[in-house]
């Protein structure tokens, strides 16, 4: 028994287009010639005219924003643009970290934003925000959140001119911030600056006391292990200590600030815990 499908069950548009192909081809003009003819037909059909842009972003990146950086618009054709160049459009926006753009064949663009998550902030003059994968992406403004550690000892020349060397430095402060994420002896809000030094690595800078501790550059868990254990024998005396040394194997060398003495610190004014 034969089963009728219904007229409707058929796009008619798109089996002409086949066929005016078919015919071109029939009639001995170029592939090519054919394949431009239809593409002109596909961009001026009004079956493939956008009516709806759908955006999902985050609080950083309105709305608007994005929809105004990837210029498409109800009434576009959906084939009518160039999914890399809208891409790459979307993030200029310093607070996208990727953005992704779809069709959604016959009528729908969907926009999809990942925003951009400040670790720190860095001293460039000004300060910069830098995100978890070392970028520096944004200048911080008026009214900008500045409840974040500090990156200092990096110059706006050395990130113009040796951005691995400052990539390198840039990353030892975030495997510190990390790593205070997880304690409870220094947590992150007691990072007030982390220095990072050419030659001499990083040196946490304590925002209670200003106590500074010196990690250097390597070996950041057992270090952290270590410094917290200090910390914990000095207990209230901590104050009293203007820096903690880590770079010493199996040690913790202690300098107290002018004029103190500690009593789990040896006698003189520097010592080894």
């Amino acid at each position: 028994m034969l089963r009728m499908i219904p007229e409707t069950f058929f796009n008619w548009r798109l089996v002409r287009a086949v066929l005016l192909v078919l015919g071109c081809v029939a009639a001995g003009s170029s592939i090519g010639a054919c394949a431009k003819a239809l593409w002109s037909r596909l961009l001026h059909s009004p079956r493939l005219a956008i009516a709806e842009v759908v955006v999902h972003t985050g609080p950083r990146v309105p709305d608007q924003e994005v929809r105004m950086l990837a210029a498409i618009s109800p009434g576009d054709n959906i084939l009518g643009f160039r999914l890399s160049e809208c891409v790459e459009a979307i993030e200029i926006h310093p607070w996208v970290k990727r953005a992704s753009v779809m069709r959604e064949l016959p009528d729908r663009v969907v926009i999809e934003i990942e925003e951009r998550e400040p670790e720190a902030m860095i001293a460039l003059g000004a300060l910069y925000y830098v995100d978890g994968d070392g970028e520096i992406f944004k200048k911080v403004l008026a009214g900008d959140s500045l409840d974040l550690p500090v990156l200092t000892g990096v110059s706006l020349l050395e990130v113009v001119e040796d951005k691995e060397q400052v990539d390198y430095r840039v990353g030892l402060g975030l495997e510190l911030i990390g790593l205070a994420r997880d304690s409870r002896i220094l947590p992150l809000a007691e990072l007030s600056e982390i220095n990072l030094d050419r030659a001499f690595g990083a040196t946490v800078v304590r925002a209670a006391d200003a106590m500074r501790i010196r990690f250097g550059h390597d070996q950041f868990p057992d270090k952290w292990t270590r410094m917290e254990r200090a910390l914990v024998e000095l207990a209230d005396e901590a104050p009293k200590v203007s820096e903690l040394d880590l770079n010493y194997e199996g040690r913790v060398t202690v300098r107290l600030r002018q004029g103190f003495r500690v009593a789990a610190a040896e006698p003189e004014p520097a010592g080894g815990l």
